[in-house]
C-alpha cells in the first residue's frame, strides 16, 4: 500500500442521520426560494490576537523555512454575523465582549432595521444556549424573525462557517499584529470591505451542501 503524509479530516464527534440533514436542506431551500422571506445564516466567530501557524508556499529546504513572528496575546475579538447568500450581504457586530443573548438581540436589531418590519426573516442558527434564551425567542417573535435551529452537530449546514474559514486564512494565518488595536482595526477593515472578495467567495458561499456520513 502506498502512503502519503497529510492531515487527517476533522468530523463532528456526533452526526445527525443523513435523512435529518436532507430534510433540513429541503426546509432551507423552501425559504430561500420564497420571495417573501429573507434567509440568513448566523453564527459567531472568535479570533485570538495571535498568529495561527499555517501552510504557505516557500523555498524547498529546511534552512529556508519562512519564520513568522508570534506574540503572547490572549485578548480576542468576537464577530457575530448573519449572512444572506442570495444578496451576498453580511451583517455583523464586532465586539470584545462575550457572545450571549444580548449580543444576539443586538444583531437581530441591526438586521431588522435594514428590512421592512413586515418582511419575514428566517435565521438559521445553532443550538448554543444563548440562541435558545427566552429573551431571544421573545424578540424574534415580536419582530417577525423565524428561528430555524440546525440539527445538533451539523456545521456543514451553516453556510456562514465557510466565510469564517475564509476569514481566518486572511486575518490570522501567518499574520502577525504587534498590538491588539492594530489587530482589531484590520479585522474591522476586512469585514467593512468584504465585497472586494466576492470573486473568491461566490464559488464558496452557495446553496450547495455537503451531507456528512458516519465514519
Amino acid at each position: 500500500m502506498r502512503l502519503t503524509y497529510k492531515k487527517t479530516c476533522i468530523r463532528p464527534c456526533k452526526l445527525p442521520k443523513v435523512d435529518v440533514q436532507e430534510e433540513f436542506i429541503i426546509k432551507i431551500n423552501k425559504y430561500d426560494n420564497n420571495k417573501h422571506y429573507k434567509l440568513f445564516f448566523m453564527d459567531p466567530m472568535h479570533l485570538q490576537h495571535n498568529v495561527v501557524n499555517a501552510k504557505m508556499y516557500q523555498p524547498i529546504g529546511e534552512k529556508h523555512t519562512i519564520k513568522v513572528k508570534s506574540n503572547s496575546g490572549r485578548k480576542r475579538i468576537s464577530i457575530i454575523g448573519a449572512l444572506n447568500v442570495k444578496e451576498f450581504r453580511l451583517i455583523n457586530n464586532i465586539t470584545e465582549k462575550k457572545c450571549n443573548a444580548i449580543r444576539v438581540i443586538e444583531l437581530f436589531t441591526k438586521i431588522r432595521k435594514r428590512y421592512n418590519k413586515f418582511q419575514k426573516i428566517v435565521m438559521v442558527l445553532d443550538n448554543a444556549s444563548y440562541n435558545h434564551a427566552k429573551i431571544v425567542k421573545k424578540f424574534a417573535e415580536e419582530n417577525n424573525i423565524i428561528l430555524l435551529y440546525l440539527p445538533p452537530y451539523s456545521p456543514n449546514l451553516n453556510i456562514i462557517e465557510r466565510l469564517w474559514k475564509f476569514s481566518k486564512k486572511h486575518l490570522v494565518h501567518n499574520k502577525y499584529y504587534e498590538v491588539f488595536n492594530l489587530f482589531k482595526k484590520e479585522v474591522k477593515m476586512f469585514y467593512e470591505n468584504i465585497y472586494q472578495f466576492y470573486g473568491e467567495l461566490k464559488n464558496i458561499l452557495n446553496m450547495k451542501f455537503q451531507i456528512l456520513k458516519p465514519i
